[in-house]
């Protein structure tokens, strides 16, 4: 028989919701951009940990924007929540639209494989993922690894990585086209002296996501079948009104 000791879990999980040193570790180990990691810092603090919540992005951006003068863009959000999808810190109940989901924020402690619970027979109560987050998960892991697809598409451009360099080619492919795209705008290899070290920066910082960048992509690809090859995220392109 299994037990569940649900108030030591909340305890559990009401004590990691405080931003701490191992919260910060945890963003470097895992490269989390500075959009995510408010991301979770702004979730943690609607709600119960390990509990089914139900944000807005748009309340996310606002509280972003009285903080830090602007909010971000539309893609740059979307990223966010998914670079926390990919580490595990939240995990996808339900999509409702591109800002309005169903997660649950899991506390620190859970992701930590390698500790165990105090008590063996005491399990931390997370609903299981329905059929939506599996299938999900399992098209994410299908698309983001195309390892060989990545190596033939950046050795064709001229640039030299291998398959030991993870951090670059184990990305999703789009963003390694748009790497592509954007060293190309930034003048190639007339102007930058270091294209690995320069497609290593834009794939970490994702400067296709900066506003003139994405505006001058969606200008010549948004009515091209080519942009959800881009985004294959987003049903739409997303249109300024500045």
């Amino acid at each position: 028989m299994t037990f569940y000791y649900k108030n030591s879990a909340k305890k559990w999980a009401e004590k990691d919701k405080i931003w701490s040193e191992k919260h910060e570790e945890f963003c470097l180990e895992n490269r989390l951009p500075p959009a995510a990691k408010l991301l979770w810092q702004w979730l943690m603090r609607q709600g119960q940990l390990g509990e089914e919540l139900e944000p807005d992005l748009a309340e996310f951006n606002e509280w972003v924007a009285k903080h830090r003068g602007k909010g971000y863009s539309r893609p740059t959000l979307k990223s966010a929540l998914n670079q926390l999808i990919e580490c595990r810190i939240v995990q996808m109940v339900k999509k409702y639209t591109w800002r309005i989901v169903k997660i649950i924020t899991r506390p620190l402690d859970w992701l930590n494989p390698k500790k165990k619970l105090r008590n063996e027979n005491e399990i931390y109560d997370l609903p299981a993922p329905n059929a939506y987050a599996t299938e999900a998960g399992t098209q994410q892991q299908q698309q983001s690894f195309p390892v060989q697809e990545n190596v033939s598409v950046l050795v064709e451009a001229g640039i030299d990585f291998d398959e030991t360099d993870t951090e670059v080619i184990q990305r999703p492919h789009n963003e390694i086209k748009l790497a592509l795209i954007m060293f190309e705008l930034r003048g190639g290899f007339e102007k930058i002296p270091n294209p690995e070290g320069w497609i290593r920066t834009c794939l970490r910082n994702r400067i296709w996501e900066e506003p003139r960048n994405y505006q001058y992509l969606l200008s010549q690809w948004g009515n091209l079948t080519t942009w959800f090859e881009l985004f294959p995220d987003e049903r739409e392109p997303v249109i300024s009104n500045t």
